[in-house]
């Protein structure tokens, strides 16, 4: 049993190492992201500039960054009390404990994401040239590390009861 949980503990920050290297490789054509539509609109040149929307001039990141910590706060939820009420009557047994285990990933995940998407943005607002390329890749693979593992965890837990 332990030798599995080491296993699957080693295989998710495995998927989040290889996600996040991916994403950097995939991004390094770019150096510089922006957090508001309105940095990229100022900061464009105007080919580009003509194919935003006209909220791009005076959006930002503040709304969005509301949406993102509303649903880690779902998932962290949902995580935790099925980690903490879930199947509690054999919480050893092998693929419900396996899944409380990818479940207890997605917490961790979604937390990081949480914290440094908002550390992120509020740098963000003090310099603009701060979002860059390794830090973008870094939320990305957070929040989709947070969401597989979330999703895996209850595809694990469906299979282990029947």
């Amino acid at each position: 049993m332990i030798a599995n949980t080491y296993c699957t503990a080693i295989l998710l920050v495995l998927w989040f190492v290889v996600l996040w290297t991916s994403l950097l490789w995939a991004f390094r054509k770019y150096y510089r992201f922006y957090f508001d539509a309105q940095d990229f609109f100022r900061n464009s040149k105007e080919e580009v500039r003509s194919r935003l929307p006209v909220s791009a001039a005076s959006s930002t990141f503040a709304p969005h960054l509301r949406s993102y910590i509303d649903v880690m706060k779902l998932l962290v939820t949902v995580s935790a009390a099925s980690i903490a009420f879930g199947a509690s009557q054999a919480p050893r047994s092998g693929g419900i404990f396996i899944a409380k285990i990818v479940l207890a990933f997605s917490i961790l995940y979604g937390i990081v994401f949480t914290a440094l998407l908002q550390f992120f943005y509020e740098q963000y607002s003090y310099n603009v040239n701060y979002y860059s390329r390794w830090r973008y890749s870094l939320i990305i693979a957070l929040g989709f590390s947070s969401l597989t593992c979330f999703v895996l965890g209850y595809i694990i837990w469906a299979f282990s009861l029947g």
